[in-house]
């Protein structure tokens, strides 16, 4: 994994381009603490991309990274925890954008769709992939896809993995917007420039509201989003902000 500051934002890079970033046990490993410590930072978004021309093509199953001889199947001692990376996507404080070039399936998916947002090149291929090499699935993906694309869509980019292109992603909702290849890193930074440009206690109680919208009924959601409200009323931005 690469992982650089930009100001507010933190960039986390798949780093395997010779591998279409195919993830092993490790990597998974390090994504997951990459995560972690940018949960408990100061950073306000986070770009979550590959390096070379892929997003991420899944686990690696021709191969194991030079430190990393291939022997038993991983166990959910190996796992269970480092899967919990589609977790803090989806629950950090930061807001999360996916940048999808080339190849984009399986666990790869699963953290894209692990996100806040899925911003595609023109170039990037999509495949759940999962039964086309005999697995169930992991990453979350399965209950991330159905939240964006709704239940039946989930069941046929699942049941039927076959590839599908950044035009259909679209179609689909799982991604919300669709760059020239050559431009996907730029937009997606400077999306998240624009995001970071936002008050910073009032960026991360919306995403907070996203997060208890999912967990919470009407009523009690309604009660902690009013007493969000007030805090961020309460800041001085908002005191300061002249009447209309």
């Amino acid at each position: 994994m690469l992982f650089e500051r930009r100001g507010a934002i933190a960039i986390v890079s798949f780093n395997r381009p010779e591998r279409r970033n195919s993830v092993t046990v490790e990597a998974c490993r390090r994504v997951y603490e990459v995560l972690g410590e940018i949960a408990a930072s100061d950073a306000r978004a986070v770009i979550l991309r590959g390096a070379g021309t892929d997003f991420c093509a899944g686990a690696d199953l021709g191969g194991q990274a030079g430190d990393e001889p291939r022997g038993a199947p991983p166990t959910l001692a190996d796992l269970g925890l480092l899967h919990h990376a589609a977790t803090l996507l989806h629950t950090m404080p930061q807001v999360t954008i996916a940048a999808i070039d080339g190849g984009c399936a399986g666990a790869g998916m699963g953290y894209a769709a692990a996100c806040d947002f899925r911003f595609a090149s023109d170039q990037a291929k999509f495949s759940t992939a999962f039964l086309n090499v005999g697995v169930s699935g992991d990453i979350g993906l399965a209950w991330s896809l159905t939240r964006i694309v709704g239940g039946a869509r989930a069941r046929e980019l699942l049941f039927f993995p076959e590839k599908f292109d950044a035009a259909a992603a679209l179609e689909h909702g799982l991604v919300t917007r669709v760059f020239p290849r050559e431009r996907l890193h730029a937009e997606s930074l400077a999306a998240a420039e624009q995001l970071c440009g936002r008050e910073p206690f009032a960026l991360r109680m919306m995403k907070a509201n996203l997060v208890s919208a999912e967990e919470l009924s009407l009523a009690a959601f309604i009660d902690l989003e009013t007493a969000r409200q007030l805090q961020t009323i309460g800041t001085s931005v908002f005191r300061d902000r002249p009447p209309r």
